[in-house]
Parts: structure tokens; sequence; C-alpha cells
């Protein structure tokens, strides 16, 4: 898992460089798939849209509602927040809301029993809260909130990021699983998306696709 975290890191930082792009034949909203062209292996659609291809790791932010386990009062003036995760989670983000106005944070990742302190005491001045780890196997994070003299934190929100590989989910249906394609969520309006080869870019999603979603075959058109 270490090498994968170091390549992602490794694309992310690339500079993508240019290459042919192609134009799609269908506009309306939902799913889609285009199958790679010879000349668009690393094919990618614009950056706002949920895309991944078939066979290669996509980095998934999702919101997940069973992340977030628990919110208790530990003792007076301090609140600890408990949120658990599939493998190969590498980031967690938490909204409050209310701001914490400086409150004092400490955060703890487990590997299994093993503990991984993360911050300790640092004051947190807005109603934001993002932590990262690096190619540990983190299955949960305590965050401990110290609030005294200031109103008791809610959790208001929270996002996680993983590396997935599309066809390792079994949730995923198999009609999202063909060899050398890119599916990608159209938003519709009538947007026409230029797809276009550009290597070293890392694709990102915000949900896997739903259990009753399916792909529609769409071909493409290369723009001159």
């Amino acid at each position: 898992m270490g090498t994968l975290f170091a390549w992602m890191t490794a694309t992310l930082l690339s500079q993508s460089a240019p290459g042919p792009c192609w134009t799609h034949e269908d506009s309306s909203p939902g799913w889609k798939r285009v199958a790679l062209p010879d000349k668009g292996a690393s094919l990618v659609a614009p950056h706002d849209v949920d895309q991944f291809r078939a066979g290669e790791p996509v980095s998934l932010r999702e919101s997940n509602p069973r992340t977030y386990v628990s919110g208790t009062a530990t003792k007076l003036g301090r609140m600890a927040f408990t949120f658990q995760f599939p493998p190969s989670t590498r980031r967690l983000e938490i909204g409050f809301l209310e701001s914490l106005r400086g409150a004092q944070v400490d955060a703890t990742a487990y590997v299994g029993l093993r503990a991984l302190p993360l911050l300790d005491e640092k004051r947190i001045p807005g109603r934001e809260l993002s932590l990262e780890w690096g190619n540990e196997d983190v299955t949960s994070v305590v965050v401990e909130v110290h609030h005294h003299l200031r109103e008791r934190p809610v959790v208001s929100s929270w996002w996680t990021t993983r590396s997935a590989w599309p066809e390792q989910d079994t949730s995923l249906d198999a009609s999202f699983k063909t060899p050398r394609s890119l599916y990608f969520f159209h938003p519709g309006g009538g947007r026409v998306l230029h797809l276009c080869h550009r290597p070293g870019v890392f694709l990102k999603m915000s949900r896997w696709p739903r259990a009753e979603d399916r792909p529609t075959s769409v071909s493409l058109t290369p723009v001159p």
C-alpha cells in the first residue's frame, strides 16, 4: 500500500502533458462510458466531473453516514468524537456547527489497537479540521476537543478520502468494470464536455455510482 500512496503523490504533483481531445455525442445527465482511444489511454473529463478509469485507482472523497460513530462527553469541558473508515483511507475532514474559537484539540488515529498521535493540544481557530496520515492503514480516529468556557462542539459534516480500485469494489455493478474504459457522470444541462488525454492526472470521485445506476456507452468525435 505504501508503493500505491507514493505513486498517487507523484502523479498528483506531476504536470499533465497536453494531448488530443474528443467530444461525446450524448449530453443528457447520468453516467457515461467511453472506450479509451488508441491515443487517449489517459483520457480525462473536466476536473469538476466525477470520473474513473477501469483498472486504475481513483481518489474517492465521500461522506459516509457510518463514518461518524459517536460524540461523547469524556469529562467536564471535553468532547470526544469517534470516526471509523474502510481500508486505504488517508484523510479526514470535519466541519463543526460553530467555530472552535481556539479550543485545544487532540487527535489520535488507530491502526488496529496501535495508537498514532496526529494532534496534541493544537488550538483550532475556525470550524473546520483536516487530518492526514501517511501510508498507515488507519481504521479509526478519535478527536477530543477541550471546549472549556466555550459552547459544546457539534459535528455537522465529515468527509474522508481514500484510494479505491473500481474492479475490487463488490458494491459496484459489473457494467462499470469494462477494461479500457473511462466512466464519468454528466451533469446534464446540454453541456458538452471535452475529454482529453492528460497523463499524470489522478482521477477523483465524490461517490460511487448507486446500485440502480447504469452507464450509457457514447461515441467520441475528435476535436480539430
